[in-house]
């Protein structure tokens, strides 16, 4: 029955996603009958589709009643999105569930020596983390496209009379090209605002003739304008910061931070500073906005993917008063800096660990969803392999610091942690959402090493490969990814050929985030990534040289996926091979897009800082290359040590897989068809030679079937020579542990 209900509960899904993408950016109302309507059409269809393929009656009429109960629950929650978002989300939860317990059960109950259990195991609980993940994607999805009724989004603040406080401008700079930081400086003179000052902390340059001319622009803009060099100051950009704040003219009550490549818009003080006539508002951020150039795949892509943060995840988390101060283009009250102690120098993003810290106190944020001036992008694809590093690393260290702080159990641990159970779901998310990356590069080895075991016609399984584990998980990616498309082109409407490049720029990341992350959790203080230096001038050979190791995981996957297809074509090697292909293809846009970067060569570009130590990106892979060998050695013990000799009790427990005949609705095999073996015991093993004491290949589930390719002469105790339906090989079936179907007779005898 749950094996069915997964299906029915998958049919379901598919359904509703589909007419999301059709319709759910388009409905622009909210309407309980309308809801019901739509939940009950797509129950109705998914049942038709069930009921003339594998579905029973009674059992569908059952997951129906149940389906709509929990629909109904979620309408009432989420009455603020449209109908098709209600009945997408009811049943993206419904099949994550589902699919979850079935693999829990499979795991469990599968007749598996300890280390293959305990391995299984921690596989088991890294799937269902990746599912959770996928669905806080889904969400975040949802939640933008599908809301039709917003309440916390504005595009501009209405002005409040008498109120213009003194905001303090603060301009981070490190090594910065003097002409770059002259346009920036330039266009914060222009501000159409009455009372501010602009700081230039030039923090350890350490080039006179880089840092001595901001001196002589600063002295030409004005007295409002000072710059503040600091020679061999300790904590890096936050410790120049908090510098900066000790500077600030005592009359100053907001503090707002610019890039060094940031050419501000005029009004970008006066629209904004009235939100902080509110007490309880600490700080308030808006769209980081870029520069790019239209034609340019890489720079295209890469300004869409920065633009995805900005028009999908902040507009959600504004929502529940959620978002993250990223920094440049924000203002902070500064009043609430000080009673946090200050920006925290061991973290290398200070602005969004701050910003955990100010909320947690109960203060109140604001995402103004309008971008206030325009800055530069990094220079080619190494540059963005060396941001996206240190995004992420500052992710794992706020999350290292503050995990306990996003419990659901915080606020009974520490009274004073006032963060909503939306804030600690958001930050939490938001945290382990960079281990999807790590997630989806141990999902490529454990593919790689499945398509090793099926060239090799090895017995080593972690657990049983039914068909239900090879397409339930092809259902997700599939629709999943859809979604992603969909999202992008709603949310920053572009052509479907941009959405494919932006999704791809986002995936050719992967391998750095991975890095990060491990190099998060190992490392105490902040690093910065160093790339492969190449031994010549050529700028293309550079430029493949540092995507290396991407480009070294992406032709593994699709050579392995090759080579078991060629190996034992049929449905399974080939969902498999397509799997590797589409796992190999997220790596080799790495150096796709490194290539397409070389088109920049006359734009200009944004400075990298490198704050922290250096950790050459060799050195850095160690860590997943120790991790693969280990794997590896626990699957080579797993198939060293003997399997149970027999077969417990509680594999009765394990889920009946369906047949593809059955999902397709197609009627047995026919006389004339080759005969099949099915299963009727819980479990039979299938052995080497047609005898019970022979060596074990495989064990077989009840109402598996096997293809019959052989017989032995003894028609008392038959014993059928079985192509194995889970793994390329064959193997003996004992004959009292299965019924036929079709002519047995025609079958050939094997001495």
């Amino acid at each position: 029955m749950l094996v069915r209900a997964l299906y029915l509960s998958a049919v379901w899904f598919a359904l509703g996603i589909l007419s999301t993408l059709i319709m759910g950016s388009r409905l622009q109302r909210r309407d309980m009958t309308l809801s019901l309507l739509w939940l009950a059409a797509v129950i109705l269809l998914g049942n038709l589709i069930a009921i003339l393929t594998f579905g029973k009656i009674l059992e569908i009429i059952g997951l129906s009643f149940i389906a709509f109960v929990f629909g109904l629950y979620w309408m009432m929650r989420l009455q603020d999105w449209n109908a098709p978002g209600q009945v997408t989300w009811t049943m993206t939860l419904i099949t994550t569930g589902l699919f979850i317990l079935y693999t829990f059960l499979l795991t469990a109950f599968s007749p598996l020596n300890p280390p293959s259990f305990i391995f299984a195991l921690m596989f088991f609980f890294l799937e269902a983390i990746t599912l959770t993940l996928a669905l806080a994607h889904m969400h975040e999805s949802l939640d933008v496209v599908c809301r039709v009724q917003w309440h916390r989004l504005l595009n501009r603040l209405e002005p409040v009379p008498d109120y213009q406080p003194m905001v303090s401008l603060q301009v981070p700079a490190y090594n910065e090209p003097v002409e770059i930081l002259e346009k920036t400086l330039s266009s914060l003179a222009k501000l159409n605002y009455p009372d501010f000052e602009v700081l230039v902390v030039d923090n350890n340059t350490p080039l006179q003739e880089t840092w001595r001319p901001l001196e002589d622009v600063c002295r030409k803009l004005g007295p409002r304008f000072h710059c503040l060099h600091l020679d061999q100051w300790p904590g890096y950009k936050s410790g120049a910061l908090n510098f900066a704040v000790t500077q600030t003219d005592p009359r100053a009550e907001i503090i707002g931070i610019i890039d060094a490549d940031y050419e501000v818009d005029p009004d970008f003080l006066s629209e904004l500073t009235p939100a902080f006539a509110d007490p309880q508002v600490a700080f308030v951020q808006t769209p980081q906005d870029y520069s790019y150039s239209r034609g340019d795949l890489f720079s295209e892509s890469t300004y869409r993917g920065y633009k995805y943060f900005f028009e999908v995840s902040m507009p959600s988390r504004n929502e529940r008063n959620a978002i993250i101060f990223a920094g440049t283009m924000g203002l902070i009250r500064k009043s609430a800096l000080e009673e946090i102690g200050g920006w925290d120098e061991w973290c290398i993003t200070e602005d969004a660990e701050a910003s955990l810290r100010i909320l947690k106190l109960g203060y109140r944020s604001l995402y103004i969803q309008r971008a206030f001036g325009r800055g530069l992008m990094p220079f080619d694809f190494e540059g963005l392999k060396k941001q996206r590093f240190r995004w992420c690393f500052g992710g794992i260290q706020i999350l290292k610091k503050h995990w306990e702080a996003l419990m659901p159990w915080a606020h009974w641990v520490d009274p004073g942690n006032r963060l909503t159970l939306a804030q600690r779901y958001y930050y939490l998310v938001g945290g382990l959402g960079w281990f999807s990356d790590v997630f989806n590069l141990l999902f490529a080895f454990f593919l790689v090493l499945g398509a090793s075991f099926n060239v090799l016609s090895s017995p080593v399984q972690v657990r049983p490969l039914t068909n239900t584990i090879l397409i339930i998980p092809a259902v997700f990616l599939v629709l999943h990814s859809m979604r992603f498309l969909w999202v992008l082109r709603n949310r920053l409407r572009v052509s479907l050929f941009m959405a494919v490049a932006t999704m791809y720029n986002f995936f050719s990341l992967g391998w750095a985030v991975t890095l990060a992350c491990i190099q998060g959790l190992v490392q105490k203080e902040g690093v910065f990534l160093r790339t492969p230096k190449s031994n010549t001038t050529s700028r293309m050979w550079h430029a493949i040289h540092v995507t290396e190791s991407e480009a070294v995981i992406g032709l593994i996957c699709m050579l392995a996926g090759c080579v078991v297809f060629a190996t034992d074509s049929n449905w399974r090697t080939f969902s498999l091979c397509a799997l590797l292909f589409w796992q190999g293809s997220l790596y080799m846009a790495a150096p796709i897009y490194s290539l397409l970067s070389l088109n920049r060569k006359t734009a200009q570009a944004t400075h990298i800082a490198e704050q922290g130590k250096p950790v050459v990106e060799q050195r850095a892979a160690r860590w997943v290359v120790a991790i693969c060998m280990l794997l590896m050695a626990v699957f080579s013990l797993i198939s060293l040590l003997p399997a149970p000799s027999g077969l417990p009790d509680y594999v009765r427990f394990l889920p009946i897989d369906l047949t593809t005949q059955q999902l397709v609705g197609q009627a047995r095999a026919s006389p004339a068809s080759a005969p099949i073996a099915k299963v009727t015991v819980e479990s039979a093993n299938c052995r080497a030679k047609p005898r019970g004491n022979a060596e074990r290949i495989t064990i077989l589930y009840k109402d598996e079937e096997a293809q019959i390719l052989g017989r032995n002469d003894d028609p008392n105790n038959p014993w059928w020579y079985i192509k194995i339906p889970r793994l390329s090989g064959n193997c003996w079936l004992w004959g009292m542990t299965s019924t036929t179907i079709g002519n047995v007779d025609e079958v050939p005898v094997i001495r």
